[in-house]
C-alpha cells in the first residue's frame, strides 16, 4: 500500500493495545494421545521422582491400628460412626517420613486409614491441601465448618469405602493445630536445592502407604482432593495408573487460564517451571490421567470460592480440548461447577455429584444448538426440551445457569430456553462464546460450550486507499474461507459497464480482495451472482455464499487519522483489518 495504513489514533491506540483479552491465552493443543501416553508418564515419573517407577522402597516408618485420637486435632470426630452406631470398624495411622534432616522435616507425615464394618472393597483417597495438619482436620474445619465429623470422610464411610486420608508435607515448619493458612515452606524445598526431586517428596505420604496397603488388595481405587489435595489429585493419577477415578476440588487450572483468571503464582509446586512451563500443562495431566489405561477425572471447581479457580467461565478454554483428545479412547474427563458453594471447600452438593459419577449419572442433548447466529435475526434454543439423563430419568425441577454469553442472550431460569435478538450489522461478525449449565435433583447435570458463528445481515463492500484498484468484500461469515477459485470473479457484476472485477483472493480467511481495472469512484456498485459461475465462492463446511445485488462500494469506511465508530483500519502487526464499534478495535476477521 503507498501510505501507512497503520497510522490511526496516539493515546487512544494505546491503550487499546493493552487492552487485556482472555482469548489470546487460550491453551494449545493437548499433547497426549493413546499412543504416547505411556512414554510421557515415564519421562513424567523420571522428571518427578528421578526414575520411570513410582518409589517402591517407600514405606511407613511405624503403622498404629486402632487409634482413639487424631494428631494436630482438638478432639475425636468419629465417636459417633463406629460400628454398630454407624460403618467405622477401626482406624490406623501411618507415619512417614519425609525426609532424614529433622530441620527441613521436623515431624513425620500422619496418614489415617479408616476401616469400614461393611466394606464395598473400594478404596478412597481423600488428599488435604495447605492448611491443615491431617486431612481429619480440614475436612472437620474446612468441608464442614468446624463440625464433627466432618463431611467428605463419614460421607465415603457409609458407602463402604476404605478411606485414606492423606496430609500434603511441611517443610522447616510443624503442622499446624486444627486448621490454620499460615507458612508450610513448600517454595523453600525448591529453591534451597538441597532435594533435586523435591516434587517427588509431595507424595511421598501417599505413595507409602498405597505400597503397604498394596493397590491390588482393592477392586478400584478413587481419588479426591481439595485446594493442595485438588493439585495432587490434578497430577498424581498420571503417573499413577492404579487410580481409576479422580475428582481434584479447586485445585489447578492450565497455566495459561492461571495466569489470565488467577495471577498469584501460588506455591512453587503448583507452577514449578521445568515441569509446567518446559514440559507439560494441566490439560495434558487431565488427559493422561484418563489414558493407559482409559480411566475417568471429573474437575470440580466452586464458582464463587473466595480462595482460587473461583468464576463461571475459565472452564471454556481448556475442558473441550480434553473431552476431544480422549475421544474414542475410553476415557473420560468431565467438569461441574459448583454454584452453591460459597467457601473453598467440598460442599454436600460436590459429594452429590461425586457418588452420581461414580453411579453413571450424565446428562445429554438430544438436539446441539444452532451453531450460527444471524446479526438482526432472533436466536433460541430450548434447553429443557432437549435435556435427557442416563441412566435415570430426570425429574423435578431442572436448574439452569448462563455461565458465559454475549450481552445480547439471556436465559430463562424457569423454563430454560436461551433467547436473544442479535444486534444487525454486516461490518462486526467472528464468533460468540456461549456456555450452561442445566442439571436435575437426581445430580444428572450437563455443561454445554458453544461457539456461535455470527453471520453478517448483508455484504459489505468498501476500500482502503482511494488510489488503489482493490475493493475488499465481508461475506457471510469470518473465518470461513481457505482459497476461492480465480474463475469466481465471472459471478461478479457491477453497475458501471467501465468497472470490472479482474482478480480474486482471500486475506486471514475471512476478507475478500475484489481486483478491479482501475479505482473505485463514489457511484460504483459490485453484486455477486453464485449461479452464473462454475466455480462459486465456497465457504470451509462446504456451504456456498449468498448472492447479493448491487452494492455501494463504502469509500469512507477507512480513515487514516482519526477514529469514530464504524470505521475500519488495517492492522500491519497482525494483519488483520479491525473495527472501531466507537469503544474499542474488533477484529474482523
Amino acid at each position: 500500500m503507498k501510505k501507512n495504513i497503520f497510522t490511526c489514533l496516539s493515546v487512544l491506540f494505546v491503550c487499546l493495545l493493552l487492552h487485556h483479552s482472555v482469548a489470546a491465552q487460550r491453551v494449545r493443543p493437548v499433547k497426549i494421545n493413546e499412543s504416547n501416553a505411556l512414554a510421557y508418564r515415564d519421562s513424567l515419573l523420571n522428571r518427578i521422582f528421578g526414575s520411570n517407577n513410582i518409589p517402591d522402597q517407600w514405606l511407613p516408618d511405624q503403622v498404629f491400628t486402632n487409634v482413639g485420637s487424631i494428631d494436630y486435632l482438638s478432639g475425636f470426630p468419629y465417636a459417633s460412626l463406629f460400628y454398630p452406631g454407624g460403618n467405622l470398624a477401626g482406624i490406623d495411622r501411618f507415619e512417614i517420613s519425609i525426609g532424614d534432616n529433622l530441620q527441613h522435616f521436623p515431624d513425620k507425615a500422619k496418614v489415617y486409614l479408616f476401616r469400614p464394618h461393611a466394606a464395598n472393597g473400594k478404596l478412597f483417597i481423600y488428599h488435604a491441601g495447605h492448611c491443615a495438619g491431617t486431612a481429619i482436620a480440614e475436612d472437620v474445619f474446612a468441608n464442614n465448618a468446624g463440625s464433627f465429623p466432618g463431611r467428605v470422610i463419614p460421607r465415603l464411610l457409609a458407602q463402604g469405602y476404605t478411606v485414606l486420608a492423606v496430609p500434603m508435607i511441611h517443610y522447616r515448619s510443624v503442622p499446624p493445630l486444627d486448621y490454620n493458612c499460615g507458612y508450610n515452606g513448600h517454595n523453600e524445598i525448591f529453591t534451597e536445592g538441597f532435594y533435586p526431586y523435591a516434587m517427588g517428596l509431595f507424595f511421598k505420604p501417599l505413595v507409602a502407604s498405597l505400597n503397604h496397603l498394596g493397590r491390588n488388595n482393592y477392586s478400584a481405587i478413587y481419588m479426591l482432593g481439595l485446594s493442595g489435595g485438588g493439585w495432587a489429585a490434578s497430577l498424581y493419577p498420571a503417573i499413577d495408573s492404579s487410580i481409576r477415578v479422580s475428582f481434584p476440588v479447586a485445585g489447578s487450572w492450565p497455566m495459561p487460564v492461571r495466569q489470565a483468571f488467577y495471577p498469584a503464582i501460588g506455591d512453587y509446586e503448583q507452577t514449578y517451571p521445568p515441569l509446567f512451563s518446559q514440559f507439560i500443562d494441566y490439560h495434558d495431566l487431565y488427559t493422561l490421567s484418563c489414558l493407559a489405561p482409559a480411566r475417568k477425572m471429573l474437575q470440580i471447581n466452586n464458582r464463587f470460592d473466595p480462595c482460587c479457580f473461583n468464576g463461571a467461565d475459565a472452564h471454556i478454554y481448556y475442558v473441550d480440548s480434553v473431552k476431544r483428545a480422549l475421544t474414542g479412547t475410553g476415557g473420560e474427563f468431565a467438569y461441574y461447577l459448583d454454584e452453591t458453594n460459597p467457601n473453598h471447600s467440598v460442599s454436600d452438593k460436590a459429594m452429590d455429584i461425586v457418588m452420581g459419577f461414580l453411579d453413571g449419572h450424565r446428562g445429554t442433548l438430544l438436539n446441539e444448538p444452532p451453531p450460527v447466529a444471524e446479526n438482526g435475526g432472533n436466536y433460541q434454543y430450548d434447553i429443557r426440551g432437549n435435556f435427557s439423563a442416563s441412566p435415570l430419568p430426570s425429574s423435578g425441577n431442572l436448574l439452569y445457569s448462563l455461565l458465559k454469553a454475549p450481552n445480547w442472550l439471556t436465559i430463562n431460569a424457569i423454563n430454560g430456553e436461551l433467547r436473544g435478538n442479535v444486534p444487525p450489522g454486516n461490518v462486526a461478525a467472528g464468533l460468540d462464546t456461549v456456555s450452561f449449565k442445566v442439571e436435575d435433583p437426581a445430580g444428572n447435570y450437563l455443561i454445554r460450550d458453544i461457539v456461535l458463528t455470527r453471520k453478517r445481515d448483508a455484504p459489505f463492500l468498501f476500500i482502503v486507499d482511494t488510489s488503489e484498484s482493490i475493493c475488499y468484500w465481508l461475506p457471510e461469515f469470518s473465518r470461513a474461507l481457505d482459497t476461492i477459485q480465480p474463475q469466481a470473479v465471472t459471478g461478479f457484476f457491477t453497475n458501471n459497464p467501465g468497472l470490472t472485477v479482474t482478480g480474486i483472493r482471500v486475506l486471514n480467511k475471512s476478507v475478500v480482495a475484489l481486483s478491479l481495472n482501475r479505482p473505485a469512484e463514489f457511484d460504483d456498485e459490485i453484486g455477486y451472482l453464485a449461479a452464473s459461475t462454475s466455480h462459486p465462492v465456497t465457504f470451509t463446511n462446504g456451504s456456498r455464499a449468498a448472492s447479493f445485488g448491487l452494492t455501494r462500494i463504502d469509500r469512507a469506511a477507512f480513515r487514516s487519522s482519526y477514529a469514530q465508530a464504524g470505521m475500519i483500519r488495517f492492522n500491519s502487526s497482525t494483519r488483520k483489518f479491525e473495527f472501531y464499534d466507537g469503544t474499542r478495535w474488533n477484529n474482523m476477521h
